[in-house]
């Protein structure tokens, strides 16, 4: 009977953060503007999820983000750059999906991974949860730039891909810090109360 209540329990939390990851996908909730680029806030739900729940849901939680950014770059894609997102307009369907996916899919894992390391080595929960926030935006953002600029040569990426990784990643960085721990940390007390 316990195992049932704690599989409910998990379905609903990942529920809850795949309906959230959507909100933020298809509303402005989800990106601050700075033109000319956008910085995406759709990347915290994905490392909330897989610092409080693990790797493997920070994984299922990162397909979730992957499958809805191609969806909204199927439909609302406002750039070359974003249109490279969608299978159906980028020209090049498999890389658009490697690089919706699999970039996404480790940032979860990265994060929970991370995490459950660092948890043990660091006393501070705050700084552990940090650093994983960090490392593992960091790294996403590193998969997801590189595949973009591999995998889509014909697109004038250099100029943006600096842009981007000069301003957009650190500020995506700093975002998953603050709000990772600002989030995770009470989160973590509730759930320890009510074991």
């Amino acid at each position: 009977m316990r195992n049932t209540s704690k599989q409910t329990l998990r379905l609903a939390q990942l529920a809850i953060l795949i309906a959230l990851e959507a909100v933020m996908t298809f509303t402005p909730l989800g990106f601050i503007m700075v033109p000319p680029i956008s910085i995406t806030l759709l990347h915290i739900p994905v490392i909330v999820g897989a610092v409080l729940m693990g790797p493997v849901d920070g994984g299922i939680l990162g397909l979730g983000f992957g499958l809805l950014s191609m969806t909204r770059a199927s439909f609302m894609a406002s750039s070359p750059a974003d249109m490279a997102f969608s299978p159906f307009l980028s020209g090049e369907p498999l890389s658009s999906i490697v690089m919706c996916i699999i970039p996404r899919i480790l940032l979860g894992v990265i994060a929970g991974g991370l995490y459950l390391l660092l948890s043990k080595k660091i006393k501070s929960g705050v700084l552990a949860m940090g650093i994983s926030a960090v490392a593992a935006t960091f790294c996403h953002s590193m998969m997801v730039l590189g595949l973009l600029s591999l995998l889509f040569q014909s697109l004038p990426l250099r100029e943006v891909l600096a842009a981007l990784v000069g301003v957009n990643c650190l500020l995506e960085m700093l975002a998953a810090a603050v709000v990772a721990v600002a989030v995770c940390k009470p989160l973590q007390r509730v759930a320890s109360r009510a074991k």
